[in-house]
This record gives structure tokens, sequence and C-alpha cells, in this order.
């Protein structure tokens, strides 16, 4: 398992994350030679370019006050500067200037230019790109270039988007670490010690480093929610359903109950809305994704101004949050009251069982896809913690869950939701089913519209915690298992009382609570790191999603 591999194939693997990591150099040694050979003034000229919002890009393209050449030649600048200091590209996308000039030559002169005509952006490096390996991290998957192209990245080029770099990602996917043995540690912006979050942590990174004016990611149990969370973005997971993408490694082929969403990192909710209102029930959408419906962004639920009826808790009853995170939603809650909407206590039904499911429908097949992926591959140190877990016998999971039970119900819970068998999967599924049903039948109890809550357990972690944090996970995965539209939207930061708040036994009990203590552990030092909370809908309620985060960026005024 993990490291442990014949000789030979250990050395090969080896051998191919080397020329991997040469042909990325080799990729940046012509970005840099770009940037040498421009003059002073047209540097100069391209940093004003990447400075301007998405908003004021797209206006300044479609006027003719740019070229899509230089659109990108700006980014370049800048995602290298990016790249310099925190690592978030994995390689660049050769064909970029090729894309650029086409845009340039069928376009300039045009009034019906595509709405993103020469807009560069970044794409998370689990899409596949046609000629470009989906290698999630691992040294096996190297040298094996795709030869479809992703739905999503193939309708922004239809919106005249241009890709120009392919970003990030935990090794395996199933991680909140940004780390991997191909191309190393992607930092936070705020922190560099910190991880990005993941699995899509080198867009998030990338689009809070104003590397790329926005960035594309898929989720299945936080995976757009938590990069936003802790690089300080916008990120919106819409439902399975309501805009299905193909193409792509979703972590675990085959996953349970849990709906796998896509979407956007964006520095604003409003380049959210611009973006979905181009891809949510487009014709070309639609015709590259026949499974995705009709259903255009209806911008009168946006921007209407009618008062909400809004739920929130403060942690779903499994996994407690650190101060910092429970004060965004304290304080979000108290914003949106004053703003004049009706704000309803929601608690989270039977916390226990949603926990228990959750980590059931992560391994549907009790880790031994995931497992596989590690074996004879090159294991990155961040991840040889995760690695070691997955491989734990059934009995001595079993004995842990027992060492736990008095001190930490989390980690007890934890190791004793594995899948035992054809039969406890399909009652696990059946379970979901029920529990699915039971949620949405309490929310309409309710009455709600939308509900807010913590956006993940504590701000930005070091490198090494995820491995440990795993019941952390609950807050996210849970609306993928329910398959709601969920979104995090930045709204102020950690400060040092939060710190000192959480290091103090007597407002933050933990005991001997292993869990409680990991989360104690993990959040020291997190004043100046960005907070968030995350936004819930219905399905097929995106846009009471987006309308709630809006109003809360325009209360809280995060920067």
């Amino acid at each position: 398992m993990g490291n442990v591999m014949p000789w030979g194939l250990k050395a090969e693997r080896k051998r191919a994350i080397e020329r991997a990591q040469q042909k990325r150099e080799e990729g940046f040694r012509q970005w840099r030679e770009l940037i040498a050979e421009a003059s002073p003034e047209k540097q100069a000229e391209w940093r004003r370019i990447a400075a301007l919002s998405f908003e004021e890009l797209t206006s300044t393209l479609q006027k003719e006050e740019i070229t899509a050449v230089e659109a990108l030649s700006a980014y370049i600048q800048k995602a290298i500067e990016v790249q310099d200091a925190l690592n978030p590209i994995t390689e660049i996308i050769r064909e970029a200037f090729e894309y650029a000039e086409e845009m340039d030559t069928k376009w300039r002169g045009s009034n019906e230019k595509p709405p993103f005509y020469g807009v560069p952006y970044s794409v998370k490096s689990n899409f596949h790109m046609v000629g470009y390996d989906c290698h999630i991290g691992l040294g096996k998957l190297l040298e094996q270039p795709k030869q479809r192209e992703n739905t999503m990245v193939a309708h922004l080029r239809h919106l005249g988007a241009v890709p120009f770099c392919l970003t990030n990602v935990p090794q395996g996917l199933l991680s909140f670490a940004c780390s991997n043995s191909v191309y190393g540690t992607t930092g936070n912006p705020h922190d560099p010690a910190k991880s990005p979050g993941g699995s899509s942590g080198g867009e998030g990174c990338l689009v809070a480093a104003r590397g790329t004016p926005f960035g594309t990611g898929s989720d299945v149990a936080g995976s757009l929610r938590i990069p936003a969370a802790y690089t300080g973005c916008v990120a919106l997971k819409c439902g399975q359903e309501r805009m299905t993408v193909l193409h792509s490694h979703g972590g675990v082929p085959g996953r349970g109950r849990l709906g796998l969403g896509f979407g956007y990192f964006t520095n604003s909710v409003k380049d959210q809305i611009t973006l979905l209102e181009h891809t949510l029930g487009h014709d070309n959408f639609i015709k590259l994704s026949p499974k995705t419906p009709k259903v255009p962004l209806d911008k009168t639920i946006i921007n209407s101004t009618t008062p909400l009826r809004i739920g929130y808790f403060e942690w779903d009853g499994f996994c407690p949050v650190a101060p910092a995170m429970r004060r965004a939603v304290v304080e979000t809650v108290e914003k949106l009251r004053g703003h004049g909407h009706e704000m309803i206590r929601f608690t989270v039904p039977q916390p226990e069982l949603m926990a228990r499911l959750v980590f059931k429908n992560l391994l549907p097949d009790a880790g031994h896809y995931t497992r596989r992926l590690y074996e004879a591959d090159v294991v990155d140190p961040y991840m040889t913690e995760f690695v070691r877990l997955l491989s734990l016998p059934s009995f001595v999971r079993t004995l842990l869950k027992y060492a736990f039970m008095f001190n930490s119900p989390q980690a007890s819970l934890v190791c004793a939701s594995e899948v035992e068998g054809l039969n406890d999967l399909r009652q696990a599924q059946a379970e979901t089913d029920d529990y699915n049903q039971l949620f949405t039948e309490y929310w309409q109890e309710l009455g709600i519209d939308a509900l807010v809550c913590p956006a993940f357990p504590s701000p930005a972690v070091k490198h090494h915690w995820p491995s440990k944090l795993g019941f952390f996970a609950t807050i996210t995965t849970l609306f993928n298992m329910v398959d709601y539209p969920a979104g995090v939207v930045p709204v102020g930061r950690a400060t040092k009382a939060d710190d000192e708040e959480i290091q103090d036994e007597t407002r933050f009990p933990v005991g001997w609570n292993t869990a409680l203590r990991y989360l104690r552990d993990s959040s020291k030092n997190s004043a100046g790191l960005p907070i968030a909370v995350q936004v819930v809908a219905l399905p097929y309620k995106e846009e009471m999603c987006l309308r709630v985060m809006q109003d809360i960026e325009r209360l809280v005024n995060y920067s």
C-alpha cells in the first residue's frame, strides 16, 4: 500500500513525475520569456489589465480597448507571480495564445461578440482537456492524455473564454489539503503555510490571488466551498441535476448518494450571476450535456427585494465549529435580520444519523477504490496519514470505535461508518433516501426560503492537518447528500479574540475529546484569515442562494 511497491515500478513512477515537472517548467519558461521580452511600459499596461474587475475586463474586451491576446498576456504575467509564491498551477495550456488569436481574428470589429470574448480563465486539473493528462496528483495516471474535452470547458470556449492553465488538486482528490507528489503543495494567499482547501485548492488560490479572472471547479464533499471559504472568494455548488457536466474525474467513480456539483470561483457574487446566466439552461450547454434541464437562471428571483424567511444554524450537531466560524454565522444572521429578513433557527435532523450516512456515502466501497488509487504510487507526505487510515483492517477500526466511544463521539462514529458488504451498502442507500425526505420535510415545515450556516468548521489550517480532520466533512457533504445547491461567501476575518477563545477551556471546552482537541490545535493563529458562511437552498433554487449571497455580500463589505 502507499509507498510499498516493486522497486522498478516505483522508479518508473518517479521518472514519470520528473518528466511531468520538466514539462511544466518548460511551459513556465515560455511564459517568463514572454514577460522578459515585453517593454516596461507593456508590463505596466498588463498589470493595469490584470487589476480590472471581471465586469471591467469583459467590457474592455467587448469595446475592443484591448485584444484577447493582450488580456491573456496580462494574466500570464500575474499568474506566474502567483505561481512563484504559492504554486497553484500544474500546467500551462499550450494552445492558449492560438485560442486568443483565433478570437481576435474572428471577432475584432464585430458587434456580435460572444459574451466572454477573450476572457482568460483557469481549469481545475481533474477536468479532461484534449491532449492533457487528468492525473489527480498520481504518477500512475501521467502520460495518458485525454481525448475528450470537459463539457464545461467546451461551453466556455463557445462563449469566447480562453483557458490558459490547469490548477493543482490534492492527491486522489478526497482531501482539503492541496498537495501531491507530482506538483507539490499549494499555499493559501493569506498565509502560504496554510492550505487553500480542496479539492479545488489551486483554483481557489489563483482566483483569490487575482491570478485569473475566474475559475472552474467540482464538488462532491465541499471541493468548491472549502477552498472558497479558506481563500476568501465566492463559489456556488449547483445541484447535480441543474448543471450536469461530462468528462471529469469525480474522485470516487460510482460514488454513493452524493450529488456531484459543478460551478465557478469568482471574486464577487455578481460575477457568479454573470457566469451562471450564460451557463444554466443555455442551448449550447444542453447540447453538450443533454441531461441538463432547460431551466435558465431567473434573475427576477435574484433581484427581488421581498423579505425572506431564512433558517440558520451555528453547527450541524455533529462537528463543533471554531469561534471564528460561529461568529461569522451569528453576525451574518444579525445583519440579515436588520435588513428585514425573518431569521428562523434550524436544527439539523438526527445529526448522528446524518454523519454516519455522510461517511458511508463518501466511501461506499469501504475505501477499496481509493486505496487502489494510492497503490504502487509515490504518496505525498501530507497524504500518508490519510492513506494509512484507509488501510486499517476492519477489526482495528472496530477497536478504535470502542476506544473513542467515551471521549470522542466524532472519532468513534467515523471509525464505525465503514460499509460492511453489499447488504449494508443497500441499507445505507435506503437510509440516505429516507434521510433526504426527512430533511426536506423539516425544511418545508419551517417554511424557509434559504439556510445560512458555517462554511466549514475552521479557518484555513496548516497543510498537515486535513488528514486528521475527516470529521469536518459533514458540514459540507450534507448538502451533497441531499443534493441542494450551496454557496460560500466571505464575511470577514478571524481575530485575535477568536484565537484566544478557542484556546480557553472555560469558553471552548475540549476536555479529553480528541476531535475537539484537533479542532483547537488546527485553528491556532487564525487571526487575519478569511471567514465565510454557507448559503443553501432547495433543489433547482440556485437563484435563491445567489439572492441571499448577494444580500450578505452587500451587508458585510468583506475586503
